[in-house]
């Protein structure tokens, strides 16, 4: 689906397919203690949370698409209980000591990178939205490398939702 937009791209790092995943939510640095208490409340949030159907949906940009820093897919299906998950994920982890995000959560699929920001508008709009539809039935933790050439994810520990 990322074919037309990598074949007009500048300077876009793009996230390798194996790579890619939605971000509930980011820790930042986290001592063991804290990935224990994170580890718990994820698994406490997914325990509550039923296993749901998911669709990606068109591509879009942060901050804007006159201002692409970040070119993402968003969600047709799934959303909602997406954010509900999200939003009891939050507040488990302020429960547990996590200083609270700023900005609200926004489920996509992060694509590219853009190094320079640019005007996507028209190449986004343009763009055909993939047909993938998948089962969220996990959450997971991960530990993030930054690499040269993209980050590194480790698997620390998986919670199976309900």
């Amino acid at each position: 689906a990322t074919a037309p937009l990598r074949a007009s791209a500048g300077a876009v790092s793009w996230v390798a397919p194996d790579q890619m995943h939605i971000t509930m939510r980011f820790l930042g640095e986290a001592d063991d203690a804290q990935r224990a208490h994170a580890i718990a409340a994820m698994t406490t949030v997914a325990a509550r949370q039923p296993r749901f159907g998911a669709a990606l949906g068109g591509f879009a940009a942060f901050p804007t698409a006159k201002r692409a820093r970040v070119l993402w897919i968003g969600m047709m299906q799934g959303s909602e209980p997406m954010r509900l998950m999200a939003n009891a994920l939050e507040e488990a982890l302020q429960g547990a000591g996590f200083e609270p995000v700023e900005e609200s959560f926004e489920p996509h699929l992060t694509v590219g990178r853009v190094g320079t920001p640019a005007d996507w508008t028209a190449r986004l709009i343009a763009a055909s939205a993939p047909e993938a539809r998948f089962q969220v039935d996990r959450l997971v933790l991960v530990q993030s490398t930054p690499r040269s050439k993209g980050s590194h994810y480790q698997i620390i520990a998986e919670a199976p939702l309900a």
